[in-house]
């Protein structure tokens, strides 16, 4: 595809303002050309069609302009958009991240523990374990974690507050078994009594 701004007929130094008022006036222009007979027509609509994809182009670039201001670049605009719980901006970010490496992993399991997706949000903090074995922030990491998972008690909200060992003491997976068995019984009593 042709530079979008050339498709314009403007230059990358022209101001928004200037791109949109252009891109309306050919977007006007093109639009009532593809309704002409024949090879005008289809001249129009072609044109009309390049002329979307480079405004989509241009308007893409514009929004990454704007949001490296508002969030920064890599890892510490994933970090800002996990804070402010614009998780699926979040992972598009990581999703343009080539290398996945150990940090590219930490941040995929935030990622997933905030969407509390734990069992997603453990493997990636194994991996990024695996990746970066002397990194003492991801093995911690997944210490609680590790914690949370044999603890069905602990609520996810609590990981790295320093509650999930004090909750850890609390119950296990053998009491979360016997309060499942418990509950079965008493709904096939209630099925027999109400059946």
């Amino acid at each position: 595809m042709r530079n979008p701004y050339e498709v314009l007929g403007m230059t990358e130094g022209s101001s928004y303002e200037e791109l949109k008022a252009k891109y309306e006036e050919l977007k006007a222009e093109y639009g009532e050309e593809r309704f002409l007979p024949g090879d005008e027509g289809a001249a129009g609509a072609k044109k009309l069609n390049e002329l979307e994809d480079a405004w989509r182009i241009i308007e893409d670039a514009r929004r990454e302009k704007e949001d490296e201001q508002k969030y920064g670049v890599g890892y510490s605009a994933v970090e800002q958009l996990v804070k402010q719980g614009k998780y699926d901006e979040a992972q598009a970010r990581l999703d343009a991240i080539n290398e996945h490496d150990g940090e590219w992993h930490y941040y995929q399991a935030l990622v997933f523990y905030k969407r509390e997706w734990l069992n997603d949000c453990y493997a990636h903090l194994k991996e990024a374990v695996r990746l970066s074995p002397q990194n003492t922030k991801y093995k911690e990491s997944l210490a609680k974690m590790s914690q949370v998972l044999g603890n069905a008690q602990t609520p996810p909200s609590q990981l790295g507050d320093g509650q999930a060992g004090a909750n850890a003491a609390r119950g296990n997976c053998l009491s979360d078994c016997c309060t499942a068995l418990c509950c079965m019984d008493c709904m096939s009593m209630f099925c027999r009594c109400c059946g």
